[in-house]
């Protein structure tokens, strides 16, 4: 069978092969095999030298700690109630999980529970960790872990790879979601009606939502859990938020964060995909030009890359709907105060948060350690593609003022753009 005739396959198999085994466990990634050398695999190793001390002290002040040693805004937090994830029996109603991210980590934790993290390593991508707290003379105890986490993380919800996403659900009494009634995944592109079923939300949209809300046991027969427009500056009328290092779950942030993890897939997608090609292609095709435009690896560089523009560019994001939305004023300060910014002061961080979310669309992952790290090739045809959806003589979605602005600030302030 010659390389070329199976590239079919391999493009539509990126799942399961070799007797059911991800591709990412095959050579030459190795994912579970391959140690990882990320940020929480130092803190891992600065612990056990006794570099790092946190003294014993009750778990919020331990998230805390480990927020700021990876560098995570606690103003990006956001809860969830329903069961849906690894330390389910903690979590209900009074005592939901908390979420926090970056641009490279995200961390989870409730109250009485581990603290959960997903974090960016150059080479394989997202790694997954839990972090027993101190106690006691016992330190802190970093696992990382593998099996638990992708049996759910690395399936089609994250496009085959490791990764991570936003599930809404609807929830009874009990935070179980009631699977008969269906479960959304939701990126930028999911309407809001849809949104955040199993989720606590603050902030203000004129567009109804699913969140914030529960179906008791009298009703689960014939349930009717219809979207509802909810209000809420803070929490403090649903739960005790001073278990929480804030009182919010804010919309922005659930908006921004559903925008995140499904680029970030993508990259990974696009990360892994094209190293197993390549992989292929040097093992049966050693006479072969790797980089000819017939080539596996080119091919699959360049079917990732327009995947990664067309989420990069927002090109299915959905209207907010009315005025817009409105959050806390202390996580957009946060956020946007870690754009780059060009010389005029514009920023992909910048919000706009009516008609769409961002003033500029083309997403801030493109300074991501994700993107930094995807192979050469793939970041060149992302940059072809980019340039092309950008120029002022094609007809798209963005007016010509926007791609503008655009170019302006990717001129400046991404290297390798500018060509």
């Amino acid at each position: 069978m010659k390389l070329r005739s199976i590239l079919p396959f391999f493009l539509l198999g990126l799942v399961r092969v070799h007797g059911a085994q991800d591709f990412f466990e095959l050579p030459p990634i190795k994912y579970s095999e391959t140690a990882s050398d990320d940020a929480v695999a130092q803190m891992a190793k600065e612990i056990e030298s006794g570099d790092w001390v946190v003294p014993p002290s009750d778990g919020k002040s331990f998230l805390k700690a480990v927020l700021k040693k990876l560098d995570i805004p606690e103003e990006s937090q956001v809860l969830v109630f329903s069961k849906t994830s690894l330390q389910n029996s903690l979590i209900n109603q009074r005592n939901p999980r908390a979420l926090y991210f970056s641009m490279d980590a995200y961390v989870g934790w409730m109250p009485g529970g581990k603290v959960e993290v997903i974090i960016q390593d150059k080479t394989l991508g997202p790694v997954f960790y839990t972090i027993d707290p101190p106690f006691g003379d016992r330190p802190a105890k970093v696992v990382r872990a593998t099996d638990s986490c992708l049996q759910c993380h690395a399936t089609s919800r994250t496009s085959g790879v490791p990764g991570m996403f936003i599930r809404s659900v609807v929830p009874d009494q009990n935070s179980h979601p009631i699977l008969s009634a269906g479960t959304s995944l939701v990126t930028d592109s999911t309407p809001l009606k849809d949104r955040w079923g199993g989720w606590y939300v603050s902030g203000f949209s004129d567009h109804p939502h699913l969140g914030n809300r529960w179906v008791p046991e009298s009703e689960i027969d014939g349930v009717d859990f219809s979207p509802e427009v909810t209000k809420l500056e803070d929490l403090t009328s649903l739960i005790d938020t001073d278990k929480y290092l804030q009182p919010t779950s804010d919309i922005v942030a659930l908006m921004v964060l559903e925008h995140q993890c499904r680029t970030h897939n993508l990259m990974t997608k696009a990360k892994m995909g094209f190293l197993r090609a390549r992989y292929f292609q040097e093992s049966y095709s050693a006479d072969e030009d790797l980089n000819s435009q017939d080539g596996m690896s080119w091919k699959t560089a360049d079917s990732s890359a327009k995947e990664i523009v067309s989420a990069f560019l927002f090109e299915d994001e959905v209207d907010p709907g009315g005025d817009g939305v409105e959050g806390s004023d202390a996580f957009a300060k946060a956020f946007v105060g870690k754009g780059v910014k060009n010389a005029k002061g514009k920023s992909l961080r910048d919000l706009r948060l009516y008609g769409r979310i961002f003033k500029n669309r083309c997403s801030y992952m493109i300074h991501s350690m994700a993107f930094k790290g995807l192979p050469e090739m793939v970041k060149e045809r992302v940059f072809f593609h980019l340039r092309s959806v950008l120029s002022e003589d094609l007809d798209n979605h963005l007016s010509k003022r926007e791609k503008k602005a655009l170019r302006g600030i990717l001129e400046e302030t991404v290297p390798g753009f500018k060509n």
